[in-house]
């Protein structure tokens, strides 16, 4: 290459482009239509060529990281397969670094030169090196003749490192004198923290615990309010079958812990409610010394605490809501003969099937809507078959956002038809224990309604000024008919 650039007379450019490949290729094919289709070739081929070099680090460095995550030498993350049974870890990490790569030095040709020159002969370096101790090792026929050409390969490589540092170390290559030194150490320190993690763990081969069964096992259900997420963790701590269940409340405000008291005692629940004071706020303390003064009252006592976590929107969620059960979660596995367990309740799917409207949900419906239209009734009869729609979750009145849609049931207990512009509009009163909703129909709709029927209406809440929640022609089904015996 450096002797057809001679031959040719071409000269780099500074701001490296053209390339001297192209220059090169233009000067030796010149200008003409067979000219300019040799150039392209050869450009195309180029292009092939780099992409080829590109594709085999990705095909090669997750491969690679995955065999150095097996000896602990890496995060174990980077040996996991993905769904295409591919190390996706590497790959992204290698893109990533990539990425941070070409940012940093702008894509310079120039820059990239020293750092892929002092990468490579590291590696020959470490290979000459690692070579030549495995033949002063094994001492195999031959070995002495193997051994003067490994380590003449390891010794002028370890020459072309040091002169690329020291001539190129202000154009890119004091990034690899910086990082290399500071990598191996990171490498060194996660491989101890491994093998320091395993030396843990492993001990059960000659010294494990008696696996005897604890004589007494007590749960305890932290509670901060009475909703379903409690009742969920209380039905999963009934199914543990423990000698104690209660539930704790650790009471930080005087007001709200009474309220909880009287709620829970209105609902007559089985399990009894303990209040604990924690005038100084620190739940995570608080919950330790229950936790412990609970395990040390009974010898060969074990005591699981159980921690409601509400699930709500990736985005929205960890702003609106804390992580208090998380904390108080690692706080309780560090305690011997104690354990921790979160049982999580997804709220954020149950408020899309309530408020269908909230989270935009009115455009995936209008376009089921027109694929429905556009089928034919046999494939609709199929499909309502085998995926049957599940109804919209009922909530309370007293819940109804306005502006919103929903669903409520309840006992119809009024009805009156208005004449209003020679039409006749049905309006009707529906109510449960929380509060009642305005219903009005538009002519011809609702006729079938009538008072004592238990009705669920589907519509968007509103409510302008202090008047009372109301929906205008919203569907509906009778879920109950009156009892004509009242």
């Amino acid at each position: 290459m450096a002797g057809v650039a001679y031959l040719a007379h071409v000269t780099p450019y500074v701001d490296e482009y053209p390339s001297v490949l192209s220059s090169v290729a233009r000067a030796v094919f010149g200008p003409g239509v067979i000219g300019n289709i040799m150039y392209l070739l050869v450009q195309a081929s180029s292009a092939a060529i780099l992409y080829t070099g590109a594709n085999t680090s990705f095909n090669g460095f997750p491969a690679l990281a995955s065999f150095v995550a097996e000896d602990r030498f890496l995060p174990r993350q980077l040996m996991k397969r993905g769904h295409r049974l591919v190390l996706s870890n590497g790959i992204i990490t290698l893109t990533a670094l990539s990425v941070v790569l070409l940012v940093v030095i702008g894509g310079s040709v120039n820059a990239l030169i020293p750092l892929f020159a002092m990468g490579v002969f590291s590696g020959f370096s470490m290979a000459g090196y690692g070579m030549t101790k495995h033949h002063l090792t094994h001492r195999e026929p031959g070995w002495r003749h193997k051994l003067a050409i490994n380590l003449s390969a390891g010794i002028l490589s370890t020459i072309v490192v040091g002169v690329f540092a020291v001539a190129k170390f202000t154009e890119g290559a004091w990034l690899v004198v910086v990082v290399f030194p500071l990598l191996v150490f990171a490498l060194i320190r996660l491989n101890s923290e491994y093998r320091a993690e395993a030396a843990i763990l492993e001990t059960f081969r000659t010294d494990y615990p008696d696996l005897v069964k604890y004589v007494r096992h007590r749960v305890f259900i932290f509670v901060n309010s009475l909703d379903l997420a409690v009742l969920e963790a209380l039905r999963y701590g009934r199914g543990l079958r423990g000698d104690e269940l209660i539930a704790v409340h650790f009471m930080v405000d005087a007001t709200h812990a009474a309220q909880l008291r009287n709620r829970w005692d209105h609902f007559d629940l089985d399990t009894r409610l303990r209040v604990v004071d924690c005038p100084d706020r620190q739940l995570t303390r608080a919950a330790q010394e229950l936790v412990v003064t609970a395990r040390d009252q009974y010898p060969d006592t074990n005591v699981t605490v159980l921690l409601p976590r509400r699930t709500y929107a990736p985005l929205l969620g960890p702003l609106l809501h804390d992580r208090t059960a998380d904390k108080i979660a690692r706080a309780i596995s560090r305690i011997p003969d104690a354990a921790a367990t979160i049982v999580p309740y997804d709220v954020q799917s149950r408020i899309n099937e309530a408020f269908p409207d909230l989270f935009g949900k009115r455009l995936a419906r209008e376009v089921s809507k027109v694929r429905a239209r556009i089928s034919r009734s046999e494939q609709q009869n199929v499909e309502a078959y085998e995926h049957p729609q599940r109804p919209s979750p009922a909530i309370a009145v007293e819940s109804l956002i306005p502006g919103q849609r929903a669903t409520v049931e309840g006992r119809v207990s009024q009805v009156e038809d208005i004449t209003k512009c020679r039409q006749t509009f049905r309006w009707i009163v529906v109510g449960d224990d929380s509060g009642e909703v305005r219903v009005t129909f538009h002519p011809g709709h609702g006729a079938d309604i009538q008072p004592g029927q238990l009705l669920r209406i589907t519509g968007k809440a509103r409510q302008s000024g202090n008047r009372p929640i109301s929906m205008v022609d919203p569907t509906y089904h009778i879920v109950e008919q009156a009892d004509e015996s009242q």
